[in-house]
């Protein structure tokens, strides 16, 4: 399992994967933003957990919104709009989870904490090939599509009461 020591070292750069001039990853982003656009317009509280540097984070369409994010080098660059938490506080009508549920990482912690802090939406991303399964509610879209050399999946759940 990764550590949050290599987790620093990995944000030492700043952008390390290369998000914000990726086409692909800008791509993803627009894909995203639109998908959660069309479902709810703006939600009242939007988390992410795995927030990274805040790519997708900071246009979350949100009033509030917040980040977890192990990584202290990368909780830094969060923009002003994200506030970092360790754990969720109270539940969220949106939660965002891209690119965590992965083998290298405890991703049934992760789920679990998804599935709890939960009100309304679970929007899941990742890659095709290496997302653990896990149903979060209801799956009302499901979508895939070429990233990089992957195919990319993105769900978004509606959450049972």
């Amino acid at each position: 399992m990764q550590t949050k020591q290599e987790l620093e070292n990995w944000y030492e750069q700043e952008d390390p994967w290369d998000y914000t001039i990726t086409e692909d990853d800008i791509y993803r982003k627009h894909f995203y933003l639109t998908v959660l656009e069309d479902l709810d317009g703006t939600y009242e509280r939007a988390l992410d957990i795995g927030a990274g540097e805040g790519f997708i984070t900071k246009d979350l369409p949100a009033k509030e919104i917040h980040a977890i994010e192990l990584s202290d080098t990368a909780a830094k660059r969060l923009p002003e709009n994200v506030k970092r938490v360790s754990t969720p506080i109270g539940k969220y009508d949106l939660v965002l989870v891209t690119g965590l549920l992965y083998s290298q990482y405890d991703h049934r912690a992760i789920a679990k904490m998804a599935t709890d802090a939960a009100s309304k939406h679970v929007c899941i991303g990742g890659i095709v090939d290496w997302l653990r399964p896990y149903v979060f509610g209801e799956l009302i879209r499901s979508f895939e599509f070429p990233y990089r050399e992957y195919l990319s999946a993105f769900k978004v759940y509606e959450t049972r009461p």
